[in-house]
């Protein structure tokens, strides 16, 4: 979950500095000479920190300042609650601010607002960072019922996730999930969230494995096992996918997992592909197949399907996931 110490807090509205000098010739000023960025009307924020922002970040800015103007007295939800909660997005954040509010008031919306008349139920707002937005639970449902179905797995996947190493907080359960879930009905794309969220898993330690799992159903081939255990020169270790069908195992890599200083754990990233090189030969020798893909592959179910095949899989009738594809408009 995100919290005060994000770049959020660097937000300059145009309406306290109007409040204080009458106007906003400053911000103007200031942004034509390239040191302040406009993220939306009546909010800049520094140039210089902006370029430095990843593009969640920035949609948490652009979400911040948009409750910030309306005095925090709205409630933030789907994509706009999910970058609190720090849940991915696959297909990239929108640039509208989504809003829940009760059924009476419509669903109008202003410019860059995009307004759910759902109706609000005290037990789906929570407070985050001062700011109301709905609960984990609550969010996840919402996407679920709306997103294309890889981006709906991998942030149910993400909620559920139990990572044994520490670093990553477990945001709910499958149980608090569906429980929303039936509180909620009806709405439209309920079955479709029910599916998703039954096909979820504590285990998957990534959008890339999460989306791999989905083009692994929607190929039809047999469910892997994941995590599956191997003790390696003493170590114990786990593989993302292992069929005992085959006894082969797959593996998803991401940039992250080379770069990204939380995983170096204070190692260079040389010295990580020379560990990752040992883990894996010490893992092929006891195992008939062994393969390994980019998160580009295992994002795109076709290509993911031929380094399967290669590696001796073959598939049978799709599993649960086929016909849920793309929500029902």
């Amino acid at each position: 979950m995100r919290t005060s110490t994000d770049p959020g807090d660097g937000l300059i509205l145009t309406s306290d500095l109007a409040s204080a000098l009458g106007a906003d010739f400053r911000l103007r000023r200031e942004e034509a000479r390239s040191r302040l960025q406009r993220v939306s009307r009546g909010l800049y924020y520094s140039r210089a920190r902006w370029n430095e922002l990843r593009e969640d970040q920035r949609y948490l800015i652009r979400v911040r300042g948009a409750a910030l103007i309306r005095r925090g007295q709205v409630v933030l939800s789907h994509q706009s609650a999910a970058v609190f909660w720090g849940l991915p997005m696959l297909i990239g954040w929108p640039s509208e601010v989504h809003l829940l509010t009760e059924r009476a008031t419509g669903g109008r919306s202003d410019p860059g607002i995009r307004r759910h008349a759902l109706g609000v139920d005290a037990r789906d707002v929570t407070t985050v960072d001062g700011l109301f937005v709905t609960t984990i639970e609550r969010t996840v449902v919402d996407l679920a019922a709306i997103l294309d179905l890889k981006s709906a797995v991998a942030l149910v996947d993400r909620a559920l996730y139990q990572d044994r190493f520490g670093r990553t907080p477990t945001l709910t359960t499958k149980d608090a999930l569906l429980a929303t879930l039936e509180r909620m009905l009806p709405f439209r794309g309920s079955r479709r969230a029910r599916a998703i969220i039954q096909f979820g898993t504590h285990l998957s330690g990534s959008p890339a494995e999460s989306a791999s799992r989905v083009n692994i159903a929607l190929s039809g081939f047999p469910e892997p096992e994941l995590q599956h255990q191997f003790v390696v020169d003493g170590k114990k270790c786990e593989t993302d996918f292992y069929w005992h069908e085959i006894d082969g195992v797959g593996e998803c890599d991401g940039r992250e997992k080379y770069f990204n200083p939380e995983f170096l754990s204070g190692r260079s990233p040389e010295q990580v592909h020379y560990d990752e090189k040992l883990r894996e030969d010490g893992i092929r020798r006891q195992v008939h197949g062994f393969t390994r893909w980019p998160a580009s592959v295992g994002m795109s179910q076709y290509p993911l399907r031929r380094r399967l095949l290669e590696l001796g899989l073959q598939p049978d009738a799709q599993r649960v996931l086929r016909g849920l594809e793309r929500p029902q408009s």
